[in-house]
């Protein structure tokens, strides 16, 4: 009897201990169930719309360069002279100063031996009109009376006719005359003078030198107006206009500068996407050469607003959210790029816009064309 008892008892031990075993197997295989159901949702990001007025602000730089400045060469053969001011770097003049004398004694005597020539011709002449033109006697005669060998030529009195003309040609005046205004042009060139007040920045001759025809003989450049050259994007060269005034600084020459742009260039630079845009710039404190920064404050965009880059497609277009299962494209005008967002008009305030355009699979297109 005992010892049916305790077969009894093992027995009822080992159900106990099986039905322990199995619940907790049951249980874990119910836990690695669920452990490998993978997650269906994805949390989307949706961008609100609320558009707003923009300020642009534009910051580029550029090297400053003279304005009016010009490289002179000599069109004249001949020794440098001594002048009182030498023409050397630093040195300034002001307009109509003599820059650069060439000895031009030799072709002075030249000339001068021309128009003796001339004055001959029409001393000549003088008798023969006398008898064929009688009538057109006193203004050639006021010519000569006035005629003076160290003075540019006046222009000849003109014919009263055909007859005239042909009758002063055939004398050889006209041919004398145009040569001899010929080499007092050429004449003028033996000096050079001052266009514009300005500082010699290059010079290239000492007093005693030989120069030659088309010889380098320096640079000369007025200081008083400045030209900065910027590059600007063609997105933000769309707010500037000629005329405009831009605010110039430098970190090596302390203060602010007042310039203006003067020009804007038509067309785009293949190499860096931006247009050259033109301003000038005036102050004693200012050297060619010297970096500044041009900063542009002007009044941008109305009704824009700033998404992530990667809620745009390449076709310039956003998804727009209808409702919680669909969406539907939308074209927008890009007003601006930045780094990782960009400005773009063209939507209405309240709408919701996927963050990103991959999340697009999760929803419905509707066209509401």
């Amino acid at each position: 009897m005992k010892n049916r008892k305790t077969s009894l008892m093992i027995t009822a031990g080992i159900l106990i201990i099986g039905f322990l075993i199995s619940s907790v197997l049951s249980n874990q295989k119910e836990s690695l169930q669920r452990n490998t159901i993978p997650e269906n949702k994805k949390e989307i990001r949706t961008i609100k719309i609320e558009n707003e007025d923009m300020n642009a602000h534009i910051s580029t730089s550029g090297r400053l360069t003279a304005y009016n400045k010009i490289e002179i060469y000599a069109e004249v053969s001949g020794v440098l002279e001594k002048n009182s001011i030498r023409f050397k770097e630093g040195n300034t003049f002001k307009k109509g100063e003599r820059l650069v004398q060439i000895d031009d004694q030799v072709y002075r005597n030249n000339l001068l031996a021309q128009k003796s020539s001339l004055l001959n011709l029409l001393t000549l002449l003088l008798p023969d009109l006398k008898i064929d033109f009688p009538g057109e006697l006193e203004k050639w005669e006021n010519y000569l009376a006035d005629f003076d060998l160290n003075k540019n030529l006046r222009p000849l009195p003109e014919a009263s006719s055909d007859q005239e003309k042909y009758y002063i040609a055939s004398r050889n005046i006209f041919n004398l005359y145009y040569t001899a205004k010929s080499m007092e042009a050429t004449l003028e060139k033996y000096t050079i003078r001052a266009p514009y007040a300005g500082v010699v920045t290059e010079s290239n001759l000492n007093p005693g030198t030989l120069v030659r025809a088309g010889q380098k003989l320096g640079e000369y450049t007025n200081t008083s107006i400045y030209e900065l050259q910027v590059a600007v994007g063609v997105i933000d060269v769309n707010y500037l206009q000629t005329g405009m005034h831009v605010n110039l600084i430098s970190e090596d020459i302390p203060g602010n500068y007042s310039g203006k742009i003067v020009r804007i260039n038509k067309t785009i630079d293949q190499a860096t996407q931006t247009i050259n845009v033109f301003i000038h710039t005036s102050n004693d404190r200012l050297k060619e050469g010297l970096y500044m920064t041009a900063n542009f404050d002007v009044l941008g965009e109305k009704n824009v607003v700033e998404i992530p880059r990667s809620g745009l497609t390449k076709d310039r277009e956003v998804y727009v959210v209808v409702d919680s299962n669909a969406i539907a494209i939308k074209k927008v005008d890009i007003i601006k790029n930045t780094n990782d967002n960009v400005v773009v008009k063209g939507l209405k305030d309240g709408d919701f816009i996927l963050g990103s355009i991959e999340d697009k699979n999760a929803f419905t297109l509707l066209n509401l064309n």
